[in-house]
């Protein structure tokens, strides 16, 4: 049985707190509220005030899973930077820093046009993929860490694409230039993320960085109008190229992971 810490439990968090300790590991979590899982223990508090509550014995793995309260650049520094770093200097003062799994965003691609992947250096535009490349950065400096880069994330509870092609079916918002969509679902984003904490367990070598993604990029007007008809709307789009870039993930085509949904299709199906 290993010990792992989880900052940051929200529907990853849990999720992945949930398999592991069905697995018969010991799950300690960090976060602000007082909600956990059955059988972790939690230590409440606020990281930005500094990680005061920590497990008293030695923790064998950290997984850091963050979400800003607020979408600006102040909120992702507190989430990504600031919160991370103080959990980090206050683990490095109790034992020495154990292997790092940090969840991070195919945002730090920016603007890129065609193929990335892992080997493809990252060119963020914006303040969200600039500040989490720089907090992936800074703590891979602080020890042994694996980058989980995620596209759009998807699935239960998360209907904001369904309630946008419904709008978009009634002429409420119009349809959008077509782009390169990329996606994953929340369950592969958690059996991902468990497979990665198995293997450092296991003590096998893992990559740096690892993109998580289903490895089918779509046009975004193909995958509002399946949405459309799934749910029996009609919503014609005109045939356009895509602008964009398509993601992919060479860890998960060279065998890493194995798909639960490979693309939008199998995934949507389980919502609908």
């Amino acid at each position: 049985m290993s010990h792992i810490l989880i900052a940051g439990l929200g529907d990853l968090g849990r999720g992945l707190a949930e398999n592991l300790l069905a697995a018969g590991h010991r799950v300690s979590g960090i976060r602000r509220g007082s909600d956990a899982p059955s059988g972790v223990d939690l230590y409440s508090q606020d990281l930005l005030d500094g990680a005061r509550l920590l497990p008293p014995d030695r923790v064998d793995l950290l997984v850091i899973i963050m979400t800003p309260s607020e979408y600006s650049e102040e909120g992702y520094l507190k989430a990504y930077v600031r919160a991370p770093l103080n959990l980090l200097d206050a683990l490095a003062e109790q034992q020495p820093l154990p292997p790092i799994l940090f969840v991070s965003s195919s945002a730090v691609f920016g603007d890129l046009e065609g193929d990335v992947d892992e080997t493809t250096s990252p060119a963020p535009t914006r303040y969200n993929g600039k500040v989490v490349l720089a907090a992936e950065q800074e703590i891979s400096t602080r020890g042994l860490t694996t980058v989980v880069r995620f596209s759009g994330i998807y699935g239960p509870g998360r209907n904001r694409l369904l309630t946008k092609v419904a709008r978009m079916a009634g002429g409420e918002e119009p349809l959008p230039e077509a782009k390169w969509s990329n996606r994953i679902h929340r369950d592969d984003c958690v059996g991902l993320l468990g497979n990665l904490v198995g293997r450092w367990l296991s003590g096998e070598t893992v990559p740096p960085l690892v993109v998580g993604t289903d490895n089918s990029p779509a046009s975004n007007l193909d995958v509002y109008q399946w949405l459309a008809r799934q749910q029996g709307l009609s919503l014609p789009v005109p045939e356009a190229k895509p602008s964009g870039k398509r993601v992919y993930s060479r860890f998960i085509a060279d065998g890493g992971y194995t798909l639960r949904y490979p693309d939008f299709r199998a995934g949507y199906a389980t919502l609908l």
